[in-house]
């Protein structure tokens, strides 16, 4: 559970999920056919992740060429789509530092920290607005979430939402789901255009589901309809009917399911036990338990490639990341990363993985071609959730 150590960067395993096109009323262009030029030209290829590339249009108003939140660990590499005007990509990194109560924001070129933003009491995940305009960082004990405009990277609003711990949309992107760790449930709220977000002060709850103790990370099923949260404490995973809004079944997972994710497919969950040092595979259909992969003490976090072939799983406490061969479902390579490893994301072009170090004040980037820690950037304390986003500007 993260109130009490354990985490995770908002990246979910929703496969054959498209990435959504809007912000057009800022371009001018019907919603539709922004929309359908948007997944003509970018749509991803890879069932399981899809990159977020965001166009600054003239007087830096915000035009999303990828909107909406996918996973954002690759799919395509970062540029302009055909016919687009010539411009450069600002490459970032948004850590959360759940101890340090702020946000880094990193130049994925230059490996530098560009500033900190105070946030809220203890953050932990993020994700993208529908528009593609802002990023939402969830402060479980203040119960807010804060609001950075991915233009200007400032914090430009404060949004009341009950213990935020992971959030994140549905796939058909009509509902904003969170967990709530220290109240043993999921929460169900509307989703609504920016402005009337900001109008009603918040998002409106539409229901509120228990789960077990200390729910922590979640996946859906390819078609919306059900939701899979692991339960730290409680020792088991919680499969809800997103449509009735209910429970729907309770399944033992062994000690303290951290993260979750879904094989390209949806039909493996794959669920990572921090109180056995392995990962469980099961079969969505029925839960029937198939594999027990061994990696190392603490096993918590995961990462999907762009082509949903390796599974990564850092190993907090053994101060590793596994590789897991998803076909096989065996463990092809391990490599060391100080400090905690705790929560990962690729980056668009698949050559990095960048992995927070719970333990310490740093996020480490490992070179995917050699296994091998390239980089090691100061944060603030105990860094937790990482989001990577490609900003597109006008040369």
């Amino acid at each position: 559970m993260d109130s009490r150590g354990g985490g995770r960067s908002t990246r979910l395993g929703i496969p054959d999920l498209l990435c959504m096109v809007s912000g057009a009323a800022r371009r001018r262009i019907p919603w539709p056919m922004a929309l359908l030029g948007g997944i003509l030209v970018l749509a991803p290829q890879a069932t399981e992740a899809c990159p977020l590339v965001i166009r600054a249009g003239a007087k830096q108003s915000l035009q999303a060429t990828m909107g909406g939140y996918c996973r954002i660990n690759g799919g395509h590499s970062p540029g302009s789509p055909p016919g687009a005007p010539a411009s450069e990509v600002r490459r970032r990194a948004f850590i959360s530092n759940s101890d340090g109560d702020s946000t880094s924001i990193i130049d994925r070129d230059s490996y530098k920290v560009l500033k900190t933003l105070r946030v809220g009491d203890y953050p932990h995940h993020m994700i993208v607005s529908l528009d593609g305009r802002y990023l939402y960082a969830g402060n479980t004990h203040s119960d807010t979430v804060s609001v950075i405009d991915l233009v200007t990277e400032s914090i430009v609003k404060t949004l009341p939402l009950l213990d935020p711990y992971n959030l994140y949309y549905s796939p058909d992107r009509k509902l904003l789901v969170t967990t709530c760790t220290r109240l043993g449930r999921v929460e169900v709220h509307g989703v609504d255009e920016w402005s009337q977000i900001g109008a009603a002060n918040g998002w409106k709850r539409l229901a509120q589901i228990p789960t077990g103790k200390d729910p922590n990370h979640f996946a859906f099923s390819p078609d919306g309809r059900f939701m899979y949260v692991s339960n730290e404490y409680s020792h088991n995973l919680s499969v809800i009917d997103l449509q009735g809004r209910r429970l729907a079944k309770q399944v033992s997972t062994g000690k303290r399911p951290v993260d979750v994710s879904l094989a390209p497919g949806g039909k493996i969950l794959f669920v990572a036990n921090y109180g056995e040092g392995r990962v469980t595979a099961y079969e969505t259909e029925g839960f029937r338990e198939v594999e027990r992969i061994q990696t190392a003490a603490g096993a918590h976090g995961m990462a999907m490639t762009v082509d949903g072939k390796t599974l990564f799983v850092s190993n907090r406490d053994a101060s590793s990341v596994s590789a897991i061969d998803v076909a096989s479902r065996k463990v092809t390579q391990s490599f060391h990363v100080p400090q905690g490893p705790d929560m990962m994301e690729v980056t668009p072009d698949g050559k990095e993985l960048w992995v927070t170090g719970r333990y310490g004040a740093n996020v480490y980037v490992v070179e995917l071609a050699t296994g091998k820690v390239s980089r090691r950037i100061q944060t603030g304390a105990a860094p937790h959730g990482v989001t990577i986003i490609d900003l597109a500007t006008p040369k």
